[in-house]
């Protein structure tokens, strides 16, 4: 932003310039010329016509010359009360004071002109600036109207890509949302119809700046990036094309081409340019020759059908690109020097330093006294070096030592997590059979299911004991095909009696196509466990029974991945809390340990998915996870 304002100032400062030169200069008035940008002026293209026009009539001292400027905006504002309100703003401005010459820039401009200028400013004469040149060949042009047109050469932009990158495979294509934008994709798909077949497209259409950094970050090396325009994202927010290339261009992995040489220093390589400064020059020096008396007639529209081929030296060097592959004629700037070029009297100093330092040494080999006090001194500086050695040896050796204890301090930590989680399940099984047995009905079948069940929680901490013992011998999970079904029942079966005694549900209405995930069956079922006896201490206080739900939801997500999610209505996680509640030793329970979610999260990433927090819209939280597909 800073550069844009410097170049807009530096504009600005040129046409008061010009302007107070010739008001002092001419006291009957200097000729009158109107600058009719058709875009807002905060964008780089409008200061370097204007920069341009400037430089043109100040190349010519003896003719006096006082700059108007106007801005319509039409890329913005085009409903007919705006296009109302300026005509009433230009008939009060210029209706007694006409301009002797008007400059429009780009095609709005233009068109605006064809359609009231004669309303506005009767016969005066137009040179126009920036003009499509299709535009201007299907139009039949007044006598007193002649200019500079511009060729979007996306074809041949494209065309010179490929020749300086032959290993290029596919071209990413950047272009925004709004008409304009709209308008310049129109022409890229029809210029770029040649190419099909031959290179791969991608079109990054309307990307919110953030995503499209992230998209041009991710794009391989065998690809080049084609920056149309971006007005506009997809939101309707505003962007000016300098600013968004000073941001993608340091993430990009490919090089960038463009339209315009407006845009080079900003990050882009190069490409067939349009010349925005230097046609404003050629358009200022028309301008001269018909307000010194020639005719707008007999002043040839300049048309050209290939715009020239511009680069920038530092892109060049940054992509390791030789110049032997540009094609013959290429303008390159900022050329970065050759090593000898750019380091001359460097490189001869330092030549000279070690012709000196050659003497030096040859004298001192002839000094072998002095060697011998130095072959002293570097035995000595070689036992200090032991020595120290010795001593870094030892205090490693008490690292690993403190390492280790650590190691086995989080190691008892996890032990005792993992295997509470079957003693609570033991205990509540143990508690409801208690009760079954104050009853005075015959109870014989449901103790025995709940006996059954304490037995199979008791053989459930053996399995999670030997886990464990695999785990730290090998640091291996063993991975098979599961039915992610019972993986969810089972987990679901060791906290029955939890759910029940607090007049909780859960509500899981397993598919028919319900897929088999590659998992540690007994680790996903802690995991699990952990996740909905977290939910329950959420939602066993709640008062309405609607909010004692928990919903297990399970989504395929692409042909690798299932994502499991475990759905409370509680009071979720305060905001800002969120941020450690996977790290060990986090919990906001009075007896919790903190290394619940931070295990289910290290069991997780070991079977390749990811654990993550969301709020519930509906309030409470959403815990989700991902696993493999064992068919994946």
């Amino acid at each position: 932003m800073a550069c844009i304002l410097a170049r807009i100032f530096a504009g600005l400062a040129l046409m008061l310039f010009c302007t107070a030169a010739a008001v002092s200069a001419a006291p009957n008035g200097p000729y009158r010329v109107l600058v009719l940008h058709s875009f807002r002026n905060s964008l780089p293209v409008n200061t370097d016509w204007s920069n341009g026009i400037v430089r043109g009539f100040t190349s010519v001292p003896d003719l006096l010359v006082e700059i108007d400027s106007e801005t319509l905006d039409l890329s913005r504002f085009r409903d007919a009360n705006y296009v109302s309100n300026l005509l009433d703003i230009y008939r009060h401005k210029y209706g007694d004071r006409q301009p002797d010459l008007i400059i429009p820039t780009y095609t709005p401009a233009l068109q605006f002109l064809l359609k009231y200028g004669e309303e506005l400013f009767p016969g005066t004469p137009i040179v126009f600036l920036g003009a499509d040149s299709r535009f201007v060949a299907t139009r039949e042009l007044a006598p007193n109207i002649t200019g500079i047109t511009t060729h979007r050469d996306i074809a041949g932009t494209l065309e010179l890509a490929l020749q300086v990158n032959p290993d290029a495979r596919r071209v990413a294509v950047i272009v925004g949302s709004g008409s304009i934008d709209k308008n310049f994709e129109n022409d890229a798909r029809q210029a770029l119809q040649p190419f099909a077949g031959r290179i791969e497209f991608m079109w990054l259409r309307g990307l919110p700046l953030a995503e499209l950094t992230e998209a041009v970050r991710q794009l391989p090396p065998d690809t080049v990036i084609l920056y149309l325009v971006q007005l506009e994202d997809r939101n309707a927010k505003s962007y000016v094309p300098i600013s968004t290339l000073q941001i993608l261009a340091p993430a990009a992995h490919a090089p960038i081409y463009a339209l315009w040489d407006t845009l080079l220093g900003h990050g882009i390589i190069g490409g067939r340019l349009a010349t925005m400064e230097e046609d404003g020059f050629q358009a200022a020096q028309m301008a001269v020759r018909i307000l010194r008396g020639e005719a707008p007639a007999n002043v040839a529209i300049i048309d050209r059908p290939q715009n020239r081929a511009i680069f920038d030296g530092r892109e060049l060097a940054r992509w390791h690109i030789n110049e032997e592959r540009l094609p013959a004629g290429s303008e390159v700037l900022h050329r970065q020097l050759s090593f000898w070029e750019a380091y001359r009297t460097g490189i001869i100093v330092t030549g000279l330093v070690i012709g000196v330092q050659g003497l030096l040494i040859l004298a001192l080999l002839l000094n072998r006294s002095r060697l011998r006090r130095i072959q002293a001194a570097l035995r000595d500086e070689c036992e200090r070096r032991t020595l120290s050695e010795i001593d870094t040896l030892r205090h490693r050796r008490k690292l690993e030592k403190f390492s280790k204890q650590r190691t086995l301090g989080v190691m008892a930590t996890g032990i005792a997590h993992e295997i509470n989680q079957p003693l609570i399940a033991i205990q509540n099984y143990a508690q409801a059979a208690k009760r079954r047995l104050r009853g005075d009905d015959d109870q014989t079948l449901k103790l025995e299911e709940l006996f059954e069940k304490i037995a199979q929680q008791a053989d459930r901490a053996g399995d999670i004991i030997q886990h464990i013992r695999t785990l730290v011998t090998t640091d291996v999970s063993e991975m098979n095909p599961v039915p992610l079904y019972s993986v969810i029942a089972q987990a679901i079966q060791v906290l029955e009696p939890e759910i029940e005694n607090w007049g909780c549900r859960i509500d899981f209405s397993p598919v028919a196509d319900l897929p088999a995930v590659l998992v540690d069956d007994l680790q996903i079922q802690l995991v699990l466990v952990n996740l909905l006896n977290n939910a329950v201490h959420s939602i066993k206080f709640m008062e309405d029974k609607a909010d004692k739900v928990i919903g297990i939801e399970v989504q395929r997500i692409n042909d690798r991945e299932v994502q499991v999610s475990v759905v409370d209505r509680g009071p979720g996680i305060p905001p800002g809390s969120d941020a450690d509640i996977f790290e060990p030793f986090s919990s906001d329970k009075g007896d919790g340990m903190g290394m619940g979610l931070a295990i289910c999260r290290l069991i997780i990433e070991a079977h390749g998915g990811h654990i993550w927090y969301s709020p519930n819209p509906s309030g409470g939280a959403i815990m989700a996870f991902t696993l493999r597909l064992a068919a994946a």
